[in-house]
């Protein structure tokens, strides 16, 4: 991907490590707070051991590679619209990439 600052997802984060062509992603890729909160379940939620570690170790890792955009009342109102508008098209907005 060319140019600028871009925002990752979960999902994105989670996966990098197996990302074959770094040019996919934006020049600064970017994650917000919820993807840290979203990253700070996984340990909490499993009972195996090792998973429990992986998934802490990938949760420090994002917190130290990335400096986290808050997710305020703006970025809220501003999401509304956006799957708002996806609603009115008969898509949902996490199976839209939000």
């Amino acid at each position: 991907m060319s140019g600028g600052r871009g925002i990752l997802d979960t999902s994105t984060v989670i996966l990098l490590g197996r990302l074959s062509d770094p040019t996919d992603l934006p020049d600064e890729p970017l994650i917000t707070t919820i993807t840290l909160a979203e990253l700070s379940v996984g340990p909490l939620v499993t009972d195996d051991e090792h998973e429990r570690a992986a998934r802490l170790t990938h949760l420090q890792q994002a917190e130290s590679d990335f400096d986290a955009i808050a997710f305020d009342a703006t970025a809220a109102r501003a999401f509304g619209r956006v799957a708002a508008g996806f609603a009115h098209r008969g898509t949902q907005a996490c199976r839209a990439g939000l």
